[in-house]
């Protein structure tokens, strides 16, 4: 039987033997590719379907938090090795490579006059808004610095700090 591929769908493929695939690039024994939609699958004897992948969608106030399984070139273009972490904030439907593995959907903190963010390095990194950002450090994301953020992959969110309002006799 054809599989129907619907848009926003990819079916993961994997050689068994080697062969060429549908677009005619030799594949070896062993690798691994995705077949896009929409389109309409026509199986081979030396490729084994191992799964439907769906796009996730990341709405305007989210990112996905990715990680490489094997050594790639993400969607943008970047090399990115094994075990690496990183965040696509693009809104709409996103589609995981082979290799890539949806590690989480995380939503942005909404920060007020009243509420900041604390947070804490995970390890020496520059955050997104230039600032160098030592292994353990902490800090406070204010009004001042963004009205919604969304915690990095190295950042770690310690906890939401309230505003304090002392009178002149305190």
């Amino acid at each position: 039987p054809l599989l129907v591929v619907l848009p926003d769908q990819a079916l993961r493929l994997r050689a068994a033997l080697d062969c060429e695939d549908h677009t005619g690039a030799t594949r070896v024994a062993g690798d691994e590719w995705l077949f896009v939609g929409p389109g309409t699958y026509v199986p081979h004897v030396g490729v084994e379907v191992l799964q439907t992948i769906h796009a996730v969608v990341i709405n305007s106030s989210q990112a996905l938090r990715l990680q490489a399984l094997k050594e790639l070139t993400d969607s943008s273009g970047k090399r990115r090795v094994t075990g690496e972490e990183w965040m696509v904030e693009t809104s709409g439907a996103y589609l995981p490579g082979v290799y890539e593995a949806v590690v989480q959907i995380v939503d942005s903190f909404i920060i007020t006059d009243k509420k900041a963010l604390r947070l804490q390095a995970l390890r020496t990194f520059t955050d997104r808004y230039g600032k160098t950002r030592r292994n353990g450090e902490e800090w406070l994301i204010t009004i001042d610095d963004t009205e919604a953020h969304i915690p990095g992959v190295y950042e770690n969110v310690t906890g939401v700090v309230e505003l304090t309002v002392l009178s002149n006799r305190q």
